[in-house]
C-alpha cells in the first residue's frame, strides 16, 4: 500500500483574493477552464490555456505575485461557483519546494514567471516508494497536465536566486485545495 497523505509539507495556506479585479488574461483563461471542464471530465486543453495565459504580462495582480517566507504561497485566482475547478497562482521563492507527491485530483500548470526545477519519478509498486526518473528545467511557458493517480509523480520548485511564478488549475474546490490535491509519496 503506498503510504500517502492528505496533507501537504510543509502545508503552505491558500492566500485568499482581497477583492483583486479579474485581469483579462484571468477572465480568458476562466473561460477557457469552464469550456474544458466536460461532463467526461476535464479535457487537457486546459494545457493550452494556461500557456496562453502565463505568457500575458498582466494576468496576475501585484497582491498575487508575493512570496512568502518558509513555504511557497498560493495565491486564490478564481473558484468555479460549481465546484469544478480551482485556479491558483504560486509563487515560489529561492529554494522553495513541493514533497514529492502524485494527485488526488487532475491538475495543470503552467510557469508563468522565471524557471521552475521539477524532478519526476517512477512509482515503485513492489516498494511502495517513488524513483526518480529525471530532472528537467521548466521555463517559462511550460505546461503541463496530470491526471489523478501516481502515473505522474513530481517535486516542484525554484533553485533559483529569484522568486518564480505558476498557475495552476486543480479538480477541486477551493476549500479542498490545501487538502484533496498533492498525494504525497515516500521516495525510495
Amino acid at each position: 500500500m503506498p503510504q500517502t497523505s492528505h496533507a501537504e509539507l510543509p502545508a503552505p495556506s491558500l492566500v485568499p483574493s482581497q477583492q483583486d479585479p479579474v485581469t483579462s488574461a484571468l477572465a480568458a483563461l476562466i473561460d477557457a477552464v469552464d469550456a474544458a471542464c466536460t461532463d467526461a471530465g476535464p479535457d487537457p486543453r486546459i494545457v493550452a490555456a494556461l500557456q496562453t495565459a502565463a505568457a500575458q504580462h498582466g494576468l496576475l495582480t501585484p497582491e498575487q505575485r508575493v512570496p512568502q517566507a518558509g513555504c511557497y504561497a498560493r495565491h486564490l485566482l478564481y473558484s468555479d461557483p460549481r465546484g469544478r475547478f480551482t485556479i491558483v497562482s504560486i509563487v515560489w521563492g529561492p529554494g522553495q519546494f513541493s514533497p514529492t507527491h502524485g494527485h488526488h485530483t487532475w491538475c495543470a500548470y503552467a510557469v508563468h514567471q522565471n524557471t521552475l526545477e521539477e524532478t519526476l519519478y517512477a512509482w515503485d509498486q513492489a516498494s511502495g516508494t517513488a524513483r526518480p526518473a529525471r530532472l528537467q528545467a521548466r521555463p517559462a511557458g511550460y505546461g503541463c497536465f496530470a491526471r489523478a493517480g501516481l502515473d505522474q509523480i513530481h517535486r516542484l520548485g525554484n533553485s533559483g536566486a529569484e522568486p518564480a511564478i505558476s498557475v495552476h488549475v486543480y479538480g477541486v474546490e477551493r476549500d479542498r485545495v490545501c487538502t484533496h490535491v498533492n498525494r504525497v509519496v515516500q521516495v525510495g
